[in-house]
């Protein structure tokens, strides 16, 4: 897909819009990348998304680089993920011991994170996955987090996607 040039750029809230009608429809998201640049929008779901965050970092930072090296991309604008994923909260007096697809209460959640390249803005919403006794899914709550850790986010893998990008610009410009 490729957005007219005088078209605005995607926002959160039109990704967050999509990617919760899909999971409500289709009762899973398979993990999305939506990468937009000044003249061009492209999006690709990830089929097999590696087990361990290392390999996910490797993964997302090859995607950056191929996203460069393709040409279809011109000047990164913003790039989005949304996937699925366990969450674990650890209490004051228990530290968190075990993997968060372990937890017996462990909270399903649609992740969504984004980076905007000329804003130095990272964003991320979190919605729980709500399912009846038959595991379909029949609503989406978001889930904030506490207040006073709210401030900056972290989104490592759209940041390996980015250093990967960048890199292979520069290795093309130098």
């Amino acid at each position: 897909m490729s957005p007219e040039k005088d078209q605005k750029p995607i926002s959160l809230e039109e990704v967050i819009s999509n990617a919760k009608e899909i999971l409500l429809r289709n009762g899973q998201h398979i993990p999305t990348l939506i990468v937009e640049g000044s003249k061009s929008l492209v999006a690709g779901q990830i089929n097999d998304l590696p087990e361990t965050h290392e390999e996910r970092l490797q993964l997302m930072r090859f995607l950056g680089h191929a996203a460069d090296s393709s040409g279809r991309i011109d000047q990164l604008q913003q790039v989005f993920l949304i996937s699925e994923g366990w969450l674990s909260m650890a209490s004051e007096n228990k530290p968190l011991v075990m993997k968060p697809s372990q937890n017996p209460k462990r909270k399903e959640v649609l992740i969504i994170s984004c980076i905007h390249m000329k804003e130095h803005k990272k964003n991320m919403k979190i919605f729980e996955i709500l399912r009846d006794n038959n595991k379909d899914v029949t609503s989406l709550e978001e889930f904030l987090p506490d207040e006073t850790k709210q401030g900056s986010v972290e989104v490592p893998l759209l940041d390996a996607f980015v250093d990967g990008f960048q890199m292979a610009f520069r290795a093309r410009n130098n």
